[in-house]
């Protein structure tokens, strides 16, 4: 300390070595609790980053509902198929806390199947370059993501 001042210019109070030591004590808690805050927020937004760079894309998804002219028609099942729908080659989801879901191998040629309930009708979507498909049962929603 040089003339009441300490190091970094801030004026210390010079009545007792006391009065020294327990500011000096308070800026020493501040800078520990400014480093903590700083480790906290970088925490924070690494975790963020994290979470950004593990969400998936969808590639394609099953629409809500389908409408021939005569009426409209509520998804109630998507399938996945690996190769085209003539091959039956049905793959089975493993269900995942109510969630069907699909892991889909990059040699596989996967066909989303979105069927509707009261028709015969149905969407095929061709879902290449997806990793990965899921199907919710309430409502029925069915997508596919890379």
């Amino acid at each position: 300390m040089n003339n009441g001042m300490d190091s970094s210019c801030r004026i210390v109070r010079l009545n007792s070595e006391g009065g020294v030591m327990f500011l000096m004590m308070e800026i020493n808690f501040m800078l520990s609790n400014n480093k903590k805050i700083a480790t906290l927020f970088t925490s924070l937004l690494l975790s963020l980053l994290s979470i950004n760079c593990h969400a998936r894309t969808p590639v394609v998804s099953c629409p809500a509902t389908f409408t021939d002219k005569h009426a409209v028609y509520r998804l109630f099942n998507a399938k996945l198929f690996n190769g085209p729908l003539s091959e039956r080659m049905n793959l089975v989801p493993e269900i995942k806390k109510e969630k069907a879901i699909w892991d889909i191998d990059p040699r596989m040629d996967p066909y989303l199947v979105c069927e509707y309930a009261g028709t015969r009708h149905y969407i095929v979507f061709y879902a290449k370059g997806a990793t990965y498909c899921e199907k919710n049962d309430a409502p029925v929603q069915a997508k596919c993501m890379s």
